[in-house]
């Protein structure tokens, strides 16, 4: 505690004599021979020199008479050293003009308290922050003398900068801050966040935050967000929230736990930035990708349908013509346009317009070429497996292409004489992310040769361009029916424009 003397002690312990040290009053003696003012005198002397606080005397002119012995710790002179200086030679230029005024107040009005904070220059050559509080004593001898009470406050006000630059930077931040207790109630709102909501500091302060409250936001959420800050994790997420005038916003909100030297939570803060606008671009951005989508979805759904004219007009013909030859060409290309036009019905009927499922799609492909040739329906089995493949419709075109092209091979030619027979499509991703088809078919195996590395076969030549349009390569295997591994990648988007 701050160690200040009053009237009575110094008028009745201290005299001032020329030398500027302090003697003692001419002692009465008492009725046991015993010197109670001298006993007094020693103890206040004791005080003065133990006093973790600076104890000086200055004359009216503010020249330093007495310093206590805590100055050699405290500001590193001696305590004789800074005796016969003037004060106000060691007080900091810009605080000078102040305490000067301070001083003349103390001056001229005997018994009045004054206390101060300045800065005064060390032993080491740097300043340090001073609390003084001094007074002038006017009813004793030698009254023109003030004593100050002095105390180095220099962490403190350090402290106090810090906090203050704290403080200013949480009050003036553009993010709106929050202070609860641990039940939601509101000690601290910064400036932005009067700004934002409507509610002054008045409004808000002890209130609880379920003020805010729109009904927007799921009880889900508060029970997650709640869980986790009083659990003292810190919690993230979006609310939507309603200001004072029932305007509705959304907030980004990060909670985080505030505990004491103990690890007890005793407060959340709450950092906020206003998201409203972000979220209304973002449901205009969605509103706007779902009309694409409809549309998109309806793009694929007119070319599909106009493949299928194509497909009618061909089967029309093909029923038109009696020659068995021209009428196997117009039935397998009906079913290469029913092979594109499959895709752009998978792709509209799918919540996904950017791939497509390659097993469903297989085995669609293999019912249609199936029902294709009557004959064989029912004699040849089809077995797919490609799960959880999915292509864009760049490769998908291609790719169903060449399935098309090599099942409708097996078909014509694999089983002479309506036999029993089985085809297996086999469809598998590597781990250098490019795929190996597996076609195979238990037949009686179809005419495969190569000159120049390039096929003979007019029916397998489509299949060569399909699988150069993949950027794969094709591999005969020899066995009983005919086996092909088809190793390919899936082709890149390009842009159609620029």
């Amino acid at each position: 505690m701050t160690f200040l003397m009053n009237e009575a002690q110094i008028s009745n312990q201290l005299l001032f004599v020329d030398n500027l040290k302090l003697v003692k009053k001419e002692d009465p003696v008492t009725d046991h021979g015993l010197n109670k003012e001298s006993i007094n005198d020693e103890l206040l002397r004791t005080l003065i020199n133990y006093s973790s606080d600076i104890i000086t005397i200055l004359s009216e002119t503010g020249i330093i008479l007495y310093e206590s012995k805590s100055i050699e710790k405290i500001l590193g002179y001696s305590m004789d050293e800074l005796i016969g200086m003037n004060v106000f030679t060691l007080i900091h230029k810009e605080d000078l003009k102040r305490v000067y005024s301070a001083f003349q107040d103390g001056v001229n009005n005997p018994g009045k308290t004054i206390s101060i904070i300045f800065r005064f220059l060390k032993a080491d050559g740097t300043y340090c922050y001073l609390e003084s509080v001094a007074a002038k004593f006017g009813s004793f001898p030698h009254s023109d003398k003030i004593v100050v009470n002095s105390r180095d406050i220099s962490e403190r006000i350090k402290a106090e900068t810090k906090i203050h630059k704290l403080s200013t930077a949480v009050e003036q931040s553009s993010n709106t801050v929050v202070i609860t207790d641990i039940d939601g109630n509101i000690e601290y709102v910064n400036k932005a966040f009067e700004v934002l909501t409507g509610y002054s500091k008045d409004d808000i302060i002890g209130k609880n935050t379920y003020l805010f409250n729109s009904g927007q936001t799921s009880q889900t959420v508060y029970k997650e967000m709640w869980t986790n800050i009083l659990t003292g994790k810190t919690w993230e997420g979006d609310l939507c929230n309603r200001k004072k005038n029932g305007e509705l916003y959304w907030e980004e909100i990060k909670i985080t736990p505030v505990v004491d030297n103990n690890d007890r939570i005793i407060n959340f803060i709450a950092i906020k930035n206003d998201i409203t606008e972000k979220k209304h671009h973002e449901e205009q951005l969605q509103k706007a990708l779902k009309e694409k989508e409809v549309m998109l979805k309806e793009i694929h759904h007119r070319v599909k349908n106009n493949l299928q004219i194509v497909v009618s007009l061909l089967n029309l013909q093909a029923t038109s013509v009696d020659d068995p030859m021209l009428k196997s060409q117009l039935t397998i290309s009906q079913n290469r346009v029913r092979s594109m036009a499959l895709i752009h019905q998978l792709l509209y009927n799918s919540n996904d317009l950017g791939s497509i499922n390659m097993e469903e799609y297989l085995l669609s492909i293999a019912g249609y070429l199936s029902a294709s040739y009557g004959e064989l329906t029912n004699k040849v089995k089809i077995k797919v497996n490609a799960a959880n493949i999915q292509f864009t419709i760049d490769t998908a075109v291609p790719f169903g292409l060449l399935v098309n092209e090599l099942v409708t091979n097996s078909f014509k030619h694999a089983f002479p004489d309506k036999k029993h027979g089985e085809i297996v499509i086999d469809l598998k991703k590597t781990d250098d992310n490019n795929y190996i088809l597996k076609y195979h078919d238990n037949g009686v195996g179809v005419p495969f040769t190569l000159v120049n590395g390039h096929v003979t076969s007019i029916g397998l030549y489509l299949v060569e361009l399909l699988v150069s349009q993949l950027e794969g390569t094709i591999e005969h295997i020899q066995s009983k029916g005919t086996t092909y591994n088809i190793k390919f990648q899936e082709t890149s988007y390009t842009p159609r424009f620029s």
